[in-house]
């Protein structure tokens, strides 16, 4: 994985104020939380956002061990419908000997 950072464009060309800019990014946000749904965006808030490891989170969210897996999946999955992310899943290959 590349964590190298990437150069964005700063905007300005859409025409918007900087706090227009800023209010726009907030009802994105707000609303891919609300795509993630209740029950998601906690665990979803707190891995991503808050920067909490998953087995912090579930304990903080009195979670059984490894159950914020699955429940963190399903929250980026709902967020990438959100934004419209296609994703491919990784294949596994196999080698014939």
């Amino acid at each position: 994985m590349c964590w190298d950072p990437v150069r964005v464009d700063g905007g300005g060309g859409d025409g918007l104020t900087p706090t227009e800019r800023q209010l726009s990014a907030k009802a994105r946000f707000d609303g891919a939380m609300a795509e993630a749904g209740a029950g998601l965006n906690d665990i979803l808030w707190r891995v991503v956002c808050a920067c909490d490891g998953l087995p912090e989170a579930e304990r903080d969210l009195g979670w059984p061990a490894r159950s914020g897996k699955l429940v963190l999946k399903l929250a980026l999955d709902r967020v990438a419908d959100f934004y419209r992310i296609e994703w491919m899943p990784r294949t596994v290959s196999t080698v014939s000997t």
